[in-house]
């Protein structure tokens, strides 16, 4: 059965259980001009480093349909590198709380129903995956708008970011692979929507996610006793929205390339990624105005690491052999 990037689908047969941990790790350092009309004469420069883990439980419910639960689990932490203090900007994290943020460590948590739509068998083939689910946030979020956008004139010291946005959003995904007797052994791709329910109860509404990723992957290289594997990502947020009014430096378009291997253990599977970022309209996590010909610098990078783990046992209730 194949193995997803992330918290991307696999096949189990029924009552099986698998058990996956994502860690994604990546620094941003950023850096713009002052912002005309914002009263400070200095630049803002700084950096964004996450360190988040992902848990998986995914259950076969039957050979065709799977059913997972991922919670995301982490932290996120703003260095302030300027001239001079600023009310946007402060060393600080999302683990604390501040005037307009609840901190903590949690996340938002996904559930996702999986269909095996197509699937050639065990050997070289087709599979095709189709998904749906729901997105659940937790209380570690902004509770006013950072930008103040209804009264400027008010503003007063605030934090960007969060560990969850706040928002209910519905989920829907698309998963193609293709396993061959060459070289790449493994090919294939995934495609996913998140859209929010309806804005939170802070008057928050989480931008629309489009979310392409595609994989391949050698055959075993003796060198290093695992497979090699290329990804490319291609990533488009809509604008958000603070009480009917669009966030600034809300709307982008990322653009990923990696390199990565893959290894087969007796105790499970394990993956490997780094990954470049390519900011396609140069979002800047530093920017809190919808500043399109700010002079900025924005550069990332990602390391990414993935476990699974089939387990042995078989959940009784669903094995479609108990009792014969």
């Amino acid at each position: 059965m194949p193995v997803g990037n992330s918290d991307r689908g696999v096949g189990l047969w029924a009552g099986q259980v698998m058990f996956g941990l994502d860690n994604i790790n990546e620094h941003i350092d950023w850096w713009h001009e002052a912002i005309p009309g914002s009263g400070e004469s200095f630049a803002h420069e700084g950096t964004l480093t996450s360190t988040i883990a992902i848990p998986s439980i995914t259950i076969g419910l039957t050979n065709y349909i799977n059913v997972s639960v991922s919670p995301m689990i982490g932290y996120r932490y703003m260095g302030w590198d300027g001239d001079t203090t600023t009310i946007h900007h402060r060393d600080e994290g999302t683990d604390t709380r501040y005037k307009n943020a609840i901190g903590g460590l949690l996340g938002n948590t996904k559930i996702v129903c999986r269909y095996l739509a197509l699937n050639d068998g065990q050997g070289p083939g087709k599979r095709l995956f189709l998904g749906g689910g729901i997105s659940l946030p937790s209380k570690n979020t902004i509770t006013s708008d950072p930008f103040f956008l209804q009264n400027k004139e008010k503003m007063t010291d605030h934090r960007h970011f969060s560990m969850s946005d706040g928002c209910i959003k519905i989920i829907s995904e698309i998963q193609y692979y293709k396993k061959r007797n060459k070289t790449p052994v493994f090919i294939g791709g995934s495609f996913l929507f998140e859209a929010p329910i309806k804005e939170n109860k802070y008057g928050y509404k989480s931008p629309m996610l489009y979310d392409f990723i595609a994989t391949a992957f050698s055959k075993e290289k003796p060198s290093i006793k695992g497979s090699v594997g290329l990804s490319v990502g291609l990533k488009h947020t809509s604008s958000a929205y603070w009480n009917k009014i669009k966030a600034p430096n809300s709307k982008s378009t990322i653009f990923t390339t990696g390199i990565g291997t893959l290894k087969n253990y007796d105790f499970g599977t394990i993956s490997l990624f780094i990954l470049k970022p390519w900011f396609v309209n140069n979002v800047n996590p530093g920017i809190e105005a919808e500043e399109s010909d700010l002079n900025q610098k924005v550069g990332s990078w990602q390391v990414s690491i993935g476990f699974r783990h089939i387990f042995d046992f078989v959940i009784p209730w669903l094995d479609p052999l108990k009792g014969l």
